[in-house]
């Protein structure tokens, strides 16, 4: 199995373990090692798990770990346009999640529609 496999394998996308570990080390007061971290899942959002979106919902579960982490690592000095950003950011992700349940639901229903109009 190759390296991407196995990172598509995890139960947790890569980006989201890192940021969720970036989120946890930024309350334990481990700034560094939480903005590494940090560093890391941005990157592997960017690179492996964004492509992956409308796949999977749990692709969608790392903006919103961003948005946590990033106020818990840069503590008093978090700028208030880039929580912003992320916030914006993790607002898409959600109505591009949302947007793609509705249309699977609404198929689903015309699809039931058409069953049914075939058996009467």
């Amino acid at each position: 199995m190759n390296l991407k496999a196995r990172l598509h394998s995890l139960p947790l996308p890569v980006s989201t373990i890192a940021l969720l570990a970036a989120f946890v080390l930024g309350n334990l007061e481990y700034q560094s090692i939480g903005w590494a971290l940090f560093g890391f899942g941005v990157l592997a959002w960017v690179k492996l798990d964004a492509q992956q979106l409308l796949r999977a919902d749990r692709y969608g579960l790392s903006p919103a770990l961003a948005l946590l982490a990033y106020p818990a690592l840069a503590g008093d000095q978090a700028n208030v346009a880039v929580t912003f950003a992320l916030a914006l950011h993790a607002l898409v992700v959600f109505l591009i999640l949302m947007s793609r349940h509705l249309s699977e639901d609404i198929t689903q229903a015309f699809s039931q529609q058409k069953d049914i109009s075939h058996r009467i």
